[in-house]
């Protein structure tokens, strides 16, 4: 009976294929730079990140406005809100491999250890492959780490209170960071066709040495810097005589970054029925370019305000967003560079979401509050330049916790839990279709003197997961440290 690369028959890879036949939302190898980072949409305001996210209770808090508008009508008097973000990111990646059956210096060659190991045929003048040490041709190792810093500006508000006739009202007009695009990914040992791979079925190991299987091994890294900011208004209104408010919220939705993809050919590697052998390639191929986006964003909230219990929730319409690309594409398999430019257009259209709260006040000094973020990512509609339509991300709901205790008029303090969750799954993962998550810790102070008040919150993050193939698992982690911190100023109305 014919046998699959690890020992698997083949009638049983062809039975898991059938079983297994999907589509499949994994990072894996990483794949072509397309639509990553838009999901990434930001928190604007540093006392809601400091409370975990949760923005349901809210007082006085302008940075809000395109996140829970119905909050803005708890404004005092006219408010001028700024704020900042400083972010430190570590992305890291370790690949360990098991030695195969019939390929035992395969696992040696991938973690860039056969250097190590003496070559007895070629001493004794033999140059039968199957007992060759296969080296590599280049110094690239399995694994890599990278740190990143950024400091940007986050929001810039203005809210104004008015009445008309018995209805209190708020409008607000600011600027906001919308998403954050950046993006980094490399794998140091991708294989194509993807070797180690179980699903949908293992690759089958070759019936004889007259029909091998080829597989190109190579580098390949991709990288994204920029964001979205939303350029918008909002306006909220209280009921008259009753304790319920609404808000409506709307952004126009421009950005761009720059965009970076790398194919490095690291080597052919040749696989027979008991052995493989390694031919040195050359091929360079570099993508520069940039992306610009345009969209548009709608918030429409509502929020019941009791003496001890708050709930609301906030829900956005579905909406398309927008990216031309005009890329610089050079490649190399001779040592004369040959480029090409490339332009086109896709969009992602974005399905229903929303948010439900509920914020509870036992005293007068303590606010605890609870969220739950409705993501339903698995019908976000992915349109390519060829038109054609899939869906490509899955989905997640994410809840917050957050709390708050006043020790003072003047001096508050927060702390907080919210999930976060990844649009792809973990390679091999071992329940299909459910996406990476971590856990985001949060806390921070406020501060107020007179009208002005400055929050400043804290957050750690640490994602972590792993791609299992057959005989490899490749540990990703992502770090993140962030400090927000806003100022405000009310002036009486």
């Amino acid at each position: 009976m014919n046998q699959g690369i690890f020992g698997i028959p083949l009638v049983r890879a062809f039975v898991l294929l059938l079983l297994f036949a999907q589509p499949i939302f994994a990072q894996g190898y990483g794949g072509p730079l397309t639509i990553q980072g838009l999901d990434r949409t930001t928190l604007h305001s540093a006392s809601s990140r400091a409370r975990g996210g949760t923005t349901i209770g809210a007082q006085g808090d302008a940075g809000m406005m395109f996140q829970n508008p119905a909050s803005l009508v708890t404004l005092k008097g006219i408010q001028i809100s700024l704020s900042g973000l400083q972010q430190y990111v570590k992305t890291e990646q370790t690949q360990h491999f098991a030695p195969l059956k019939y390929y035992s210096n395969f696992s040696l060659l991938m973690e860039g250890l056969t250097g190590r190991i003496p070559n007895p045929w070629a001493e004794l003048g033999g140059s039968n492959a199957g007992d060759t040490v296969q080296r590599p041709f280049d110094a690239i190792g399995p694994n890599w780490s990278r740190s990143a810093d950024k400091a940007i500006p986050l929001q810039a508000h203005l809210a104004v209170p008015f009445a008309v006739g018995d209805f209190r009202m708020v409008a607000g007009i600011g600027f906001v960071e919308h998403a954050n695009l950046d993006h980094f990914y490399q794998h140091n040992n991708v294989l194509s066709p993807s070797i180690l791979s179980q699903r949908p079925a293992p690759t089958p190991r070759p019936p004889n040495d007259l029909n091998p299987t080829i597989v190109q091994w190579s580098q390949q890294i991709r990288s994204r810097k920029g964001s979205i900011q939303g350029y918008g208004i909002a306006l909220s209104g209280a009921l008259p005589g009753s304790n319920i408010s609404f808000g409506v919220s709307g952004m126009l939705l421009k950005g761009n970054t720059d965009d970076f993809e790398r194919y490095v050919g690291r080597g052919r590697l040749t696989f027979y029925t008991n052995y493989f052998r390694l031919d040195s390639v050359y091929k360079r191929v570099t993508r520069t370019g940039t992306s610009e986006y345009s969209g548009r964003e709608l918030t429409f909230s509502a929020l019941y305000a009791g003496r001890y219990v708050n709930v609301g929730l906030n829900v956005r319409p579905p909406t398309t967003m927008k990216r031309s690309f005009s890329t610089s594409i050079e490649s190399d398999t001779t040592g004369i560079p040959a480029r090409r430019a490339v332009k086109g257009e896709d969009e992602l259209q974005y399905p229903w979401r929303g948010t439900v709260g509920i914020s509870l006040l036992p005293t007068e000094n303590f606010r605890l509050g609870l969220e739950y973020d409705i993501r339903p990512f698995s019908d976000l509609i992915y349109k390519s330049t060829a038109g054609t339509e899939t869906n490509p991300w899955l989905s997640s709901s994410i809840l917050r916790v957050g709390a708050q205790y006043a020790i003072s008029s003047w001096l508050v303090l927060m702390a907080g839990l919210r999930g976060g969750a990844e649009i792809f799954e973990a390679e091999g993962n071992p329940i299909v279709g459910e996406p990476v998550t971590h856990r985001i810790y949060t806390g921070g102070f406020g501060i107020s003197y007179g009208g002005a008040r400055m929050n400043v919150a804290y957050e750690y993050s640490l994602a972590k997961y792993e791609d299992v193939w057959g005989s490899a698992v490749s540990i990703n982690q992502e770090q993140r440290h962030t400090i927000i911190a806003d100022l405000s100023y009310d002036l009486p109305w």
